[in-house]
């Protein structure tokens, strides 16, 4: 059976881009992918192996390797037999008064995974929103029914249930770090709820008409109020006011980073061929020491033990041992430049007592002329927002990325019961080093309307494109896709995801509040 990588392109802020690919795993042999992204930078940005190496490409990278969260339906955490409450639930009904180790281990990572599942649950309850609003306003308000009635009854379900706990973990004598956990998943559950109710209550304006707006903010209202109440009653301390942002938001990521880091799989970043490059570094060393030698030991041979011509010889056998010396350490590293990869980062388990495979990154640049046709084929399909002239002159830059997931990492998943077999990596990429030779985006020119000559104010632009060509071992082609990065001086603009035809693909993401932000700050 075919093995697609999934992927996700989205903005994570003005100035990082935010690559997700998922590796699905084979049972019972090695996985393997191959993904090669093409990134395409006009010239006009100064972008060049001088100006932008290999460690200021990796510097702006940024490597997170994670477990894929396993999917369920907020209806679905309820009464799954593979979900967390539930299973919480059964165990804590099953050992009222005596939690051994090992199950309050358990217990702490199924309230871990139960938080992680039930962001991704009301992300997916949200998503008919987060497309075009139909122009019938009685189709409007049944979308946005369907959403807040899942939030109000099979959400609010979940946050009771899951709150019950609290008194069967008392009676069971639950240690301190279980009561921990619990406590700062719930505070943190809480937080991703009300968010969710919060998001919807905002909506409103949009998807309803005004005679029903009202009665449906009072009930989402409500029910963020006694969000904010249940965490002021647990002595909380992540209630938003105007005086507490600052603590507020180190409280949330904090909270964030411990429960989901019981999906985050350890890794170790090292560079590839280390030990290959310091044995023929030493036989370049090697040969220019076996030339001086042999030239003292013939100078010396002809004119004696000690005399001007032998001094004058030493002089010169040094001179070449030494350029001889370096000329080797360079060949030696242009040759395993082309035969081994920059890095190689290795994917442990938790305990970091397994290895579940490794990924092996690559960074060079390519001449224009000798990009792929299939890969130039999908750059130039679809223009989005281009002029119709010959494309600019572009720096090319390739990153490959060789992955390998050991049989392991396919049984290690099964031992967690996590449902689906797939490993998360994701990429954050600093785009900052685009930005320094770029123009000021405000730019007046002048216009002729009607009688009068008026001056519109402009934004100035630029376009990065990225190809990448995703391959596995059971595909019989690769399959390829386009992102437009659209940035300019102050970073990331909009971005938007083409398929190999020039398509505009259906999940084109972009970030909407910087795409209004920045059409404000333009407007005429």
């Amino acid at each position: 059976m075919e093995q697609a990588i999934l992927r996700r392109v989205a903005v994570h802020d003005r100035f990082q881009l935010e690559m997700k690919l998922g590796y699905p795993l084979a049972r019972g042999r090695k996985t393997r992918y191959r993904i090669d992204t093409f990134i395409f930078v006009p010239q006009s940005l100064g972008i060049n192996p001088v100006t932008y190496g290999r460690n200021d490409f990796y510097r702006d990278i940024q490597h997170y390797v994670r477990m894929k969260t396993p999917q369920l339906t907020l209806h679905e955490l309820l009464d799954a037999p593979a979900s967390p409450l539930v299973d919480s639930e059964k165990v804590i009904a099953a050992h009222p008064a005596n939690l051994s180790t090992e199950l309050e281990r358990r217990l702490r990572d199924s309230f871990r995974f139960l938080r992680a599942i039930l962001k991704s649950a009301l992300q997916e309850v949200a998503t008919p929103l987060t497309r075009p609003a139909p122009a019938d306003p009685a189709a409007r308000a049944a979308i946005f029914g369907r959403v807040a009635d899942a939030l109000l009854e099979d959400a609010v379900a979940v946050m009771d249930r899951y709150r019950f706990l609290r008194i069967a973990l008392a009676r069971a004598q639950a240690g301190p770090a279980l009561q921990r956990t619990y406590r700062l998943t719930d505070e943190s559950m809480s937080l991703l709820f009300e968010e969710s109710l919060l998001k919807l209550h905002e909506q409103a304006g949009t998807w309803l008409p005004s005679g029903i707006r009202g009665a449906w903010r009072d009930r989402l209202a409500a029910q963020i109020r006694r969000e904010i109440a249940h965490r002021q009653t647990q002595g909380y301390p992540s209630v938003l006011t105007r005086e507490t942002q600052d603590e507020y938001l180190l409280r949330v990521s904090a909270l964030k980073k411990f429960t989901s880091s019981v999906l985050w799989l350890p890794i170790n970043v090292r560079r590839e061929g280390g030990t290959w490059e310091q044995v023929l570094f030493s036989l370049a060393a090697g040969v220019s020491m076996v030339f001086a030698t042999v030239v003292a030991f013939y100078a010396q041979s002809i004119y004696g033990q000690v005399s001007l011509p032998v001094f004058v010889a030493l002089v010169i056998a040094y001179m070449f041992k030494d350029r001889i010396k370096e000329q080797g350490r360079a060949m030696s590293a242009s040759f395993l430049s082309r035969r081994l990869h920059d890095y190689r980062t290795v994917i442990q388990t938790q305990d970091e007592r397994r290895v579940l495979g490794y990924v092996r990154e690559k960074m060079t640049y390519v001449d224009p002329n000798k990009v792929p046709a299939e890969v130039r084929q999908v750059r130039e399909a679809g223009a989005y927002g281009e002029v119709d002239l010959p494309i600019q002159r572009e720096t090319v830059i390739l990153y490959s990325k060789d992955v390998s997931l050991n049989e392991a990492a396919f049984r290690y998943i099964d031992e967690h019961d996590l449902g689906g077999h797939a490993i998360n990596d994701i990429m954050r990429y600093d785009i900052r080093a685009f930005l320094r030779k770029m123009d000021d985006p405000r730019q007046e020119k002048l216009m002729l309307e009607g009688d009068r000559v008026v001056r519109v104010r402009c934004h100035r632009t630029y376009h990065v494109n990225l190809v990448s060509v995703f391959r596995s071992v059971e595909q019989s082609a690769p399959t390829s896709e386009r992102t437009l990065l659209v940035l300019d001086r102050k970073g990331i603009c909009r971005i938007a995801q083409f398929d190999e035809s020039g398509g505009l693909l259906d999940s084109a993401a972009q970030a909407d509040d910087l795409v209004e932000a920045t059409e404000a700050e333009y407007a005429p």
